[in-house]
């Protein structure tokens, strides 16, 4: 099979290229080191990205600050993603990063969570450009790494200035920008628009990297045709197919994608397991990890809904792991091991975007 679009050129950040032009996105109680651990093991994902990181928190030397931007020495490359609006804080959280082994140091102008911008940080942001070009040049100017930005269309349809806010960003020094194809009062209703993506490129010379509604291999395809990026970012779809930075890498290659055992993905989730363990500040936190991650995992497969009922009311690490491990098996004895690739989207050459919406409809209920 070969694939109907052009091979990408090779996706750098700087001085950095990147093995794969594919980026786990930052994700807010999921990004944590043992869920980036994860999809690195599994390969095909060029960079990885923290959960967004308060500069205030980092500041006043808040351990939660801390602990998310805690990296694996092994992790490389990777960056982390800070938010804030005073550019002095934002630097000395910049320098600190640097300081904590960071390849890429991000900032924050994308999230919508009213919690990141009732303190007119995140996507608030883009209502005060001046003040985020400001936080370009502090952040720039104090760290030796590449600074990145990632951000959406704009606050509302009213104010669409992600070319201009990316051109700046592009002249203040940073070396990629990544748009989520939405406003900020949109937040994660409808379809993301890839082609107003488009309009970012066509503005700078720095690369872009598309984010938003890019849940399978298909999406990617049709997410670089449309906004012309050098790149995408994948968040959600991370969380429903561990695997689909390998199904984008093969796609991006014209190559089918070997579908994953039902050993695989069963081993996949115990080793998430493995992962979170591994400098966990407690059990209680571990498990409300796990508990997440099960649901995102499950989603739509046979029984799922009676796993995570199960998973909900244990307390203990070692009881949800024999849950997952029973509830694997009793797909393997019922021969259910059919249809995960029509559910985590295996790649399929010649999706329209009508039907990428009308898929991504059955996703979101």
């Amino acid at each position: 099979m070969s694939s109907p679009y052009a091979p990408l050129p090779p996706l750098s950040v700087g001085p950095i290229t990147l093995a794969h032009p594919t980026i786990l996105a930052p994700m807010e109680g999921v990004t944590d080191r043992a869920f980036r651990g994860l999809i690195r093991g599994f390969g095909g994902c060029g960079l990885t990205v923290t959960e967004f990181v308060s500069s205030e928190g980092m500041k006043r030397d808040d351990p939660k600050a801390w602990r998310q931007a805690e990296l694996d020495p092994e992790e490389r490359p990777v960056s982390i993603q800070i938010y804030g609006r005073e550019p002095g804080a934002m630097a000395e959280a910049a320098r600190a990063c640097e300081g904590l082994g960071a390849d890429v140091i991000d900032i924050n102008l994308g999230c919508p969570s009213k919690a990141v911008t009732s303190g007119s940080s995140g996507s608030a942001l883009m209502r005060e450009p001046e003040r985020a070009y400001k936080i370009f040049k502090a952040v720039r100017a104090a760290i030796s790494v590449p600074m990145t930005v990632k951000m959406r269309l704009g606050w509302d349809d009213q104010r669409l200035n992600a070319p201009e806010i990316a051109y700046q960003a592009q002249e203040e020094g940073a070396s990629l920008v990544t748009v989520h194809g939405r406003t900020r009062q949109q937040m994660y209703r409808g379809v993301a628009d890839w082609r107003a993506v488009g309009e970012v490129k066509a503005k700078v010379s720095v690369p872009v990297v598309v984010n938003g509604d890019i849940l399978t291999a298909d999406d990617a395809l049709l997410a670089l045709e449309h906004s012309k990026a050098d790149g995408v970012m994948i968040g959600r779809g991370a969380l429903r197919d561990p695997w689909v930075f390998q199904r984008v890498a093969h796609a991006l290659r014209g190559e089918r994608f070997e579908e994953p055992s039902l050993e695989a993905r069963r081993d996949a989730l115990l080793h998430y397991f493995d992962l979170l363990q591994q400098g966990v500040k407690s059990e209680r936190h571990a498990v409300g990890r796990l508990k997440k991650v099960i649901g995102f995992f499950t989603r739509g497969l046979p029984y799922g809904e009676e796993l995570r009922d199960e998973a909900f009311h244990l307390h203990e690490l070692e009881a949800i792991y024999h849950a997952v491990s029973a509830y694997f098996e009793r797909l393997a004895r019922e021969g259910l091991s059919d249809g995960f690739a029509q559910l985590h989207g295996a790649h399929e050459v010649g999706t329209s975007l009508s039907e990428r919406e009308a898929k991504f409809a059955v996703f979101q209920r």
